[in-house]
Order: structure tokens, then C-alpha cells, then sequence
């Protein structure tokens, strides 16, 4: 009998604890997406310049012609656009080939980079569309391939350079499903949530999808030197411009549509990459993230245990811990829901239930999103597109090799 009381507390506490940690985490996802939703503005300024884009494509490409469409519906123009490919084998070549005399205006320039073993291609394509930069190009762009961008996206790019305020703009992506299924609901659940944080660590992130630079950051970055080896461009870019001092400017009102589709295996695979990536060259933020997706993920598990437990304290508590956790992840999905409205792709309605209910599934994202990083512990090889990169720290690609081109979008 005196044993008893001892018993409840040692079930108790972790219980507690659990519901703490879990709902602590949640918290701070609604607060961070309210005060994204809450500051958030859709850039209006549409400066007088110059814009060069740079645009490193690989595979087949299967909505390049909606992005051409969209920069030329662009309110700030672009005066001229580099592709840069691998080679003409490449499936993106022969596809741009095809759609460039429909598009004069955008005044298409098709380029071969060249095959390279010693970076990942995109940065060999990258260097490859640099090299075509002439005194007249003051501000460039480089982007991909995937993003759906709204008809403010260059000018709100450009704005701060022009008016002095930075030195490099960013923007980063809001996937948006093309169909409604497992893989894109967490696919979407897990980056929409990135794309809503607060800052952590730098205020010199870069995302490759979509940054701007005046011409002076680019000298002063030096591209060929730091990319030589580099398996990604962003991460580098980022810690250069951050050793460098330059300013960077991320805008909230850039959130660039990109197209989500694909299973779970091959979402699995880009998240994964996308934390090796982290893993190589931001190794604190990559335990971080680690830390907090591990302890959200136990102190789920845990809830869900002691609810069905024989101890009637901690099954109360941890059924009301995941009635908040609901509750919290539902009205975060809907501040979510309300950033894509503003950005112009409102979700639709079945999708939007398919989130609520994975939202009160409880464990399928939360694990998923925790298996990808903890999988990205090893961070090489790295497989990017056709290319299998052999990486060592921090960064530096020592060989690669590489599979046929697929038919199939990437």
C-alpha cells in the first residue's frame, strides 16, 4: 500500500512531462505561422531595372512552359534568360530547344555546361550561366526550375536591391499538392512549417530556388572559387555572405508555388537530402532540428501509450494533452491555409480535410519527418536528380557517378 502513491508518480511524470514537451513544441508552431500570416506583405514596388535570370535545369521538365508563361507575366520583366544544361543528351535541352522561338520576348538562352566530377552539376550549370554576364547585367537571379512564381516575385526580388536595403534577396518555396494523398499532405504539412519559422542561427540563409544578387555581392562572393567542390549552392552562398557581412533579405510575401506530387519513397528521399545537406553544412541547426523532431516524437508516442494505460491520472492526462495537440495543430494548419490564400493558391477543401486528419493522426508526420533526419546522420553519398555525389565534410565532393537521364520528371 505505501508503495502506491510512489507507483502513480513514476508513471505520472512522464507522462506530464510528455504532454509538456509536445505541447510546447505545438505552441510554438501556431506562434510562429500567426506571426508569418500576421506579417506578411505582398511586395508592390516594381523598381526600373535590369534583370538577369539563370536557370539550371536537368530531366524532363514537364512544366517548364508554365514557368516561362509566369515570367513573362511578371510586373518587373526580365531582360534576358540563361539555361544552363549538362549536355544536349540532357532531356532539358531538347525540351527548351522546343519551347524557346514561342517565347522572343524572354530572349532564351540556351547553354551546355559541360559534365563535371568535381561539384554537383547544378553549381557547374550555375557557373556555366555566369560566365555569360556581361556589365549590363546589374541584378541577377538564380532560380529553379519547379517554383510556379506569382507575378510579383521579381519585383519583390529586385526592390530592396534597388533601393539599397541588401545586397542578396530571398524568397523559398510553398509546395503545393497536385492531388491529395499521404505523401503530399505530410510533404506539405512538414515544409509549410519550415517555410512559416522564425529565423534560427544566421540571418544569412539562402534558398537556391529563388535569390537575387546586385552585381558587387556576386564579386564578392566569389561563385567559381566556392563552388568548386560544392555539392550545393544555397548552404555555400549562405555561409560566404554571412562570413562576408553582406545583407540578406528574406520576404515573407515570397512563398513561391512549387508543385508537390510523387509517393512517399521519393518524398522520403528529397527530405533526406535536404538534411544532409543541413547535416553538412549547418550541423548545429541539423541537431537541432534533430532534437526537437526526436523529443516531439517521443513525447507523442508516449501520450498515445498512456492513454490506453491502467492508471486513470495518466490516461486523463494524456488523452487532454492530445486533445490540445489536435486542437493547436489544427488551428496552425489553418493560420497555414491562410498564408497559401494570401499567396493566391488556396488549398482545396479535400485536401484540407486530409490535413485536419492527419493533424489529429498524431504520429505519421512526426515520424516520417524524424526518420528523414536522423537518416541524414550519414550524409554521403548525397543523390541529387541522375547524380550520385560522394561527399566529406564540410561539404566537398570527392567523386561522382552518374545513372541515364530519366523520361520521367524528377
Amino acid at each position: 500500500m505505501c508503495d502506491a502513491p510512489v507507483t502513480d508518480m513514476t508513471i505520472l511524470l512522464p507522462v506530464s512531462l510528455a504532454a509538456a514537451v509536445a505541447i510546447l513544441i505545438a505552441l510554438a508552431a501556431l506562434i510562429c505561422a500567426l506571426v508569418f500570416r500576421t506579417r506578411m506583405l505582398i511586395p508592390g514596388e516594381v523598381p526600373d531595372a535590369r534583370v538577369t535570370l539563370i536557370l539550371p535545369a536537368t530531366g524532363p521538365l514537364p512544366g517548364i512552359a508554365d514557368l516561362f508563361e509566369e515570367l513573362r507575366g511578371q510586373s518587373l520583366r526580365p531582360a534576358r534568360l540563361i539555361v544552363a544544361v549538362e549536355s544536349e543528351a540532357d532531356p532539358a535541352y531538347a525540351r527548351v530547344a522546343r519551347l524557346k522561338p514561342a517565347y522572343p520576348d524572354l530572349a532564351i538562352e540556351l547553354i551546355v555546361a559541360g559534365v563535371s566530377g568535381e561539384r554537383a552539376q547544378k553549381c557547374t550549370n550555375i557557373l556555366a550561366g555566369l560566365q555569360r554576364l556581361g556589365a549590363v547585367d546589374v541584378y541577377v537571379v538564380l532560380f529553379d526550375a519547379d517554383i510556379r512564381p506569382q507575378p510579383w516575385w521579381l519585383a519583390g526580388l529586385i526592390g530592396p536591391l534597388a533601393a539599397g536595403r541588401a545586397d542578396i534577396v530571398n524568397a523559398y518555396r510553398w509546395q503545393v499538392p497536385q492531388r491529395t494523398s499521404l505523401a503530399t499532405v505530410i510533404g506539405a504539412a512538414i515544409d509549410r512549417g519550415i517555410a512559416v519559422l522564425a529565423r534560427i542561427g544566421s540571418n544569412a540563409a539562402v534558398w537556391g530556388g529563388s535569390v537575387a544578387f546586385t552585381r558587387a555581392a556576386l564579386d564578392a562572393l566569389d561563385l567559381p572559387r566556392i563552388l568548386a567542390r560544392a555539392v550545393t549552392e544555397d548552404a555555400v552562398i549562405g555561409l560566404e555572405a554571412e562570413a562576408l557581412g553582406l545583407r540578406v533579405v528574406t520576404r515573407r510575401g515570397l512563398r513561391l508555388p512549387t508543385p508537390l506530387s510523387g509517393g512517399l519513397v521519393s518524398l522520403w528521399r528529397f527530405t533526406r537530402r535536404q538534411y544532409q545537406l543541413v547535416r553538412l553544412y549547418r550541423p548545429r541547426l541539423w541537431l537541432l532540428a534533430s532534437s526537437i523532431c526526436t523529443a516531439d516524437l517521443l513525447a507523442r508516442t508516449t501520450l498515445i501509450i498512456a492513454a490506453f494505460a491502467a492508471d486513470a491520472a495518466a490516461a486523463r492526462i494524456a488523452v487532454a494533452a492530445l486533445v490540445a495537440l489536435g486542437l493547436l495543430g489544427s488551428i496552425t494548419a489553418e493560420l497555414r491555409f491562410a498564408v497559401g490564400r494570401r499567396l493566391g493558391v488556396a488549398d482545396p477543401l479535400r485536401f484540407m480535410l486530409a490535413h485536419h486528419a492527419l493533424v489529429w493522426s498524431f504520429l505519421p508526420a512526426a515520424a516520417f519527418h524524424a526518420s528523414a533526419i536522423w537518416a541524414a546522420f550519414y550524409y554521403s553519398p548525397i543523390v541529387w536528380a541522375h547524380v550520385r555525389s560522394t561527399v566529406e565534410r564540410p561539404g566537398r565532393v570527392v567523386g561522382a557517378a552518374r545513372s541515364p537521364h530519366s523520361s520521367r520528371p524528377l
